[in-house]
């Protein structure tokens, strides 16, 4: 019997992808980094690419109870790489998946997202009495 994910579990799984859709969706990072600059750059061109992935781990934490095989940090963290990764593959063959162009560092960007929420589910909350249970 699949055992119900406590409150405070629940409310943090479910304000992290929350918090980041709606940063990203508001930061007007052009009000704050000059175009041209290495911030803006970076930000324009690679922060998304870690965000998403990062969010998107911890959706799949809110989806473990009802599959299975999303238990395990790895099988999560090769998940939200391979989603994007995949895309990234049909932007280089021409079709426009939710993005338009093909860039390589972006597939660092996805690995280093997948890796920092594994990493931050690890040895950050599961410090937390009720991550576990």
């Amino acid at each position: 019997m699949r055992r119900p994910t406590p409150a405070p579990k629940l409310v943090i799984l479910l304000s992290i992808p929350l918090t980041i859709a709606l940063f990203l969706e508001n930061f007007a990072y052009g009000a704050y980094f000059e175009p041209g600059s290495l911030a803006y750059t970076f930000f324009a061109g690679y922060f998304t690419d870690l965000a998403q992935p990062f969010g998107l781990y911890f959706v799949l934490c809110l989806l473990e109870p009802w599959l299975p095989r999303l238990q395990g940090w790895r099988v999560k963290a090769w998940t939200v790489f391979l989603l994007p990764a995949a895309m990234e593959l049909l932007q280089g063959l021409g079709l426009n998946v939710l993005g338009t162009g093909f860039d390589p560092l972006d597939f660092l960007a996805y690995a280093a997202g997948g890796l920092l929420a594994a990493l931050t589910e690890r040895q950050a909350l599961a410090r937390l009495r009720f991550w576990d249970l």
